[in-house]
C-alpha cells in the first residue's frame, strides 16, 4: 500500500475465500509490481493493476492491468452499460482484440517506454530484482533503526519498495523533508490522511533501489535530525 507501506499477506487465501462466496478479488500492485513477488495466476487473483512509474521506473501515463477468466466473463456479461467510457473494460478488450474497434488513441511513446522498462526487468530477472529490492531496502531499514527511528509496519507486513517510518516526538517532519530536498536533492514524502505528520514515506523502487542512494539518504537524514537537536549518536560516523 502506497500510503502505509504495508504488504498484504495471505493473498491466495483471501482469493480462495472470495471465490467461495462468489466474490471477486482486485489487487493493487501500484507500489509492488516487479519490486516484490506477485503471482497473479498462482494466487488466483481475478484482476490486478499496477503502475509504470514505481518499481518499473518508467514514465507515468499507462496502467498495467490484467484480468483472469472469471473477471473477464463478468465484465463481458454485464447487463448494464458502464457509466464511464474511459473505464469500459469491455471496450478496451475489444480494442486490443483480434477484430479491434476504436476505443482511445494509444499513448504510443508511453507504450514504447513501458516496453523498454519490461525489457530491463527481463534482463535483470524477476527473482534477482525482488532480491535487490529486499537487500537495498533492508540496508535502509537497518540504517534508519541505527538512527533511532522505527518502522510503521511490523516486519511481517513490511513493503520493501515503500518504507514508512514513524516521525519521532518533537521532530518537524516537514522540515526534514525540506532539508533532504534542498541539501541532498533527495525527495521523501510525508504521511497522508490520519497519518499526516506521523510518518515519512521513503521509496526504494526500481532503478533507484541502490546502496549508494541509501547511503546518501541516511547521511542526509542524520544531518536533518541533528539540525532539530534529535539525538543521532547511536549511528556510527
Amino acid at each position: 500500500d502506497t500510503t502505509t507501506g504495508i504488504l498484504q499477506p495471505d493473498v491466495a487465501e483471501l482469493a480462495d475465500i472470495a471465490r467461495d462466496h462468489d466474490a471477486y478479488t482486485i489487487m493493487d500492485c501500484v507500489t509492488s509490481l516487479s519490486g516484490v513477488e506477485v503471482q497473479v495466476d498462482d494466487w488466483g487473483v481475478d484482476a490486478v493493476y499496477g503502475s509504470p512509474q514505481k518499481c518499473l521506473s518508467c514514465t507515468p501515463g499507462v496502467t498495467p492491468l490484467t484480468v483472469g477468466d472469471r473477471a473477464r466473463e463478468k465484465i463481458l456479461g454485464r447487463e448494464t452499460d458502464p457509466k464511464s467510457w474511459y473505464l469500459d473494460l469491455a471496450g478496451v478488450m475489444e480494442y486490443w482484440g483480434d477484430d479491434p474497434s476504436y476505443h482511445h488513441t494509444p499513448p504510443t511513446s508511453s507504450l514504447y517506454g513501458l516496453r523498454e522498462s519490461l525489457r530491463l526487468v527481463a534482463e535483470e530477472g524477476l527473482e534477482a530484482r525482488w532480491k535487490r529490492h529486499r537487500d537495498v531496502a533492508g540496508a535502509l531499514v537497518e540504517g534508519l533503526e541505527d538512527l533511532g527511528l522505527e518502522l510503521f509496519p511490523d516486519r511481517d507486513h513490511w513493503l520493501p519498495s515503500l518504507n514508512t517510518v514513524r516521525v519521532p516526538d518533537g521532530v518537524d517532519d516537514a522540515a526534514v523533508i525540506d532539508f533532504l530536498l534542498s541539501e541532498y536533492d533527495i525527495e521523501i514524502a510525508g504521511g497522508l490522511g490520519e497519518l499526516s505528520g506521523e510518518l515519512w514515506r521513503i521509496g526504494c523502487m526500481g532503478h533507484s533501489a541502490r546502496h549508494q542512494n541509501v547511503a546518501a539518504l541516511l547521511t542526509g537524514m542524520k544531518e536533518a535530525l541533528a539540525a532539530q537537536e534529535y539525538d543521532t549518536s547511536a549511528i556510527e560516523a
